[in-house]
This record gives C-alpha cells, sequence and structure tokens, in this order.
C-alpha cells in the first residue's frame, strides 16, 4: 500500500512537472514573458495549483534548454540578450524557417492552407492592444501550422528552440504601433503556398521576420549600454537575407 502511494505521488508530480513545462514554454513562445523577468517558483506554483518541485523541475529544463537563464544573483530569469545575439537568431531563423516555407508549398494540403487562413483571419481581429495577448498566440500558431505541413520533425525542433529564445522579443510587438506589423506578409505567404510557389512563400517569410527583427533590434540597441552606430542594428543581418526580403 506504501509503494503504491508513493508511486501514485511520483506519477502527480511527473504529470505536474510536464503541464507547467508545456504552459510555460508556450508563453515564452507566444512572448508572454519579457527579457529580463525574474520567475519566481512560489507564485508559478501557486498559478498552477501544484508543489514547487514540479515548477523547479520545469524551471531546470527550461535553463537546460537556454530558453531561460539560471542568474547567480536574481534566480531564473528570462535571459536578456544583446543586439548581437538578436541578429545571430534572427540569421537563423530565417534559414530554418524559411527553409520549412519552402518545403511546405509541396506538401501542404488544402485543409492546412484553409485552417492557416482562418488563424490569419483571428489575428486580423485581435490588432488592438486589448487582443494583443491572442494575437501573438495566433501568430505562433500561424506560422507553426506550416512548419508542421513541411514534414520535417527534425527542422520543427531547431525551430521551437530558436522561439523559445526568440518569443521573449516579440512581446514588443504588442504596442498599439505594432500590432498587425506583418498581416501582409503572411497573406502573401498563404498567396504563395496555394500556388504552390515555395520560392515565393520563402521570401514573404524571410520579409516577415526581417521587418519584426529590425524593431526588436532597435529596443534592443536603445536598451543597450553602448548604443548601436545608426544602422548598424539592420546591417548586422546578412545579405543573402536581406535581399530574400525584398
Amino acid at each position: 500500500m506504501v509503494a503504491s502511494s508513493t508511486s501514485a505521488a511520483g506519477t502527480r508530480q511527473e504529470t505536474a512537472h510536464a503541464r507547467v513545462y508545456a504552459e510555460l514554454r508556450q508563453e515564452l513562445m507566444n512572448g508572454d514573458f519579457v527579457p529580463g523577468q525574474r520567475l519566481v517558483v512560489r507564485k508559478i506554483a501557486e498559478r498552477f495549483e501544484t508543489s514547487p518541485m514540479p515548477v523547479r523541475e520545469a524551471l531546470r529544463r527550461l535553463v537546460s534548454e537556454e530558453a531561460l537563464f539560471d542568474h547567480p544573483n536574481r534566480g531564473v530569469i528570462v535571459p536578456e540578450a544583446t543586439v548581437e545575439v538578436i541578429s545571430d537568431i534572427v540569421r537563423v531563423r530565417c534559414m530554418f524557417e524559411g527553409a520549412a516555407t519552402e518545403w511546405a508549398a509541396s506538401t501542404i494540403t488544402q485543409a492546412e492552407l484553409d485552417e492557416i487562413d482562418q488563424i490569419n483571419e483571428r489575428m486580423k481581429a485581435c490588432t488592438t492592444v486589448d487582443g494583443s495577448g491572442k494575437y501573438l498566440a495566433f501568430n505562433r500558431e500561424f506560422h507553426f501550422r506550416i512548419y508542421t505541413a513541411a514534414r520535417s520533425a527534425v527542422s520543427q525542433q531547431i525551430i521551437e528552440r530558436l522561439w523559445l529564445r526568440a518569443g521573449p522579443w516579440l512581446n514588443i510587438m504588442r504596442g498599439e504601433a505594432t500590432l498587425g506589423l506583418g498581416l501582409d506578409y503572411h497573406v502573401e505567404i498563404i498567396a504563395a503556398l496555394r500556388a504552390g510557389d515555395g520560392v515565393k512563400a520563402r521570401r514573404a517569410l524571410v520579409a516577415d521576420i526581417s521587418d519584426a527583427a529590425d524593431i526588436m533590434l532597435r529596443a534592443a540597441s536603445a536598451l543597450s549600454p553602448t548604443p548601436a552606430r545608426k544602422g548598424q542594428a539592420r546591417t548586422q543581418l546578412p545579405a543573402s537575407v536581406l535581399q530574400a526580403s525584398r
């Protein structure tokens, strides 16, 4: 009886850990956290109505994936990034997400395209500050439906790791002046995928990432103790990426 109770308690802990991990992971990709934000075990445990142990396990796992950082003085925080780090992540995102989008043009189904179109319509309905939370969640769903349609589990895993790093910087897109930016590119991506034109779909995707990155890089540059020279943030993206977005 004791062994059975111990086993049941262990299973509950594992289930709680999986739930906390999955939700925090999704929220990081959605931009629900901001760079430098501290994640307090007690508050997260209260929110998920669980003990601290599953939360600590989930945070340790996210730290191992470099989605979070275990700061020696502040505890577990969302990593802060320099202009150089953001530029590097954007460069790799354009490479892998662009490839997945191009591949999807030859594998995506009509039903998948219709669902992606509907998600984009829901995004359009969220282009107000009040709808900003849902907007970024729909944005992630829009992109990952396309990457899933590429039928490449390996590339999807890589892309998810990149979004864990980039997601918190997407939070800046919640502003009234930036909500809705990129929707035109989404329309271009959908049209290209319907036409089976992978190259055009990839080009629109890269333009979408690059325009958002420009805003994020300016914000990072403004927060930097040694601001980048005028024009530096944008030009750190490689010429091949910038040309593909035109």
